[in-house]
């Protein structure tokens, strides 16, 4: 009996080891989250999209697009998940810059230390992207994002 409290007691370690972070968050869409950014501000508020590599949250008439590699914490998680569709496992930060890109968003990109350039997404490639502001264009490191921050669009 005890043999097999400890192989059930294996099987669900293991299947907990098999569960993401982002697992966790989308099964909190559309409810209240709050997330600690590194070395940032807690940003508090609705879960909108988790994708691959990146969440969504809107707080009041904003957007936030928070890469997994800017988050410290998030608080309040239960360990209820749900699996990303293939839409969502496929969907990356450089997927959202091209979307706003098409839509011509006007975007703020927190890229740490305070540091925040504004602008349209003029162009996205491998590893980096380009944003325009009406006096300088800058080619920015897509790893570099710490958030990006954009008003919502009641259209969408």
């Amino acid at each position: 009996m005890q043999k097999d409290s400890l192989l059930l007691q294996s099987q669900i370690r293991t299947e907990q080891f098999q569960i993401g972070l982002f697992d966790r968050v989308r099964a909190n869409l559309n409810q209240e989250i709050c997330v600690q950014i590194l070395e940032g501000p807690q940003i508090i508020g609705k879960a909108l999209e988790v994708a691959f590599d990146h969440l969504c949250v809107q707080v009041g008439m904003k957007e936030f697009a928070i890469p997994i590699w800017s988050i410290g914490f998030i608080k309040g998680l239960t360990n209820k998940t749900r699996q990303a569709t293939i839409l969502q496992s496929k969907w990356s930060i450089s997927s959202y810059l091209r979307s706003n890109l098409v839509e011509k968003n006007q975007l703020a990109v927190n890229i740490g230390k305070s540091i925040i350039l504004t602008g349209k997404v003029v162009g996205v490639f491998q590893d980096n992207f380009d944003l325009q502001n009406i006096d300088e264009k800058y080619s920015i490191p897509i790893a570099r994002i710490t958030y990006i921050s954009k008003d919502i669009d009641l259209n969408d």
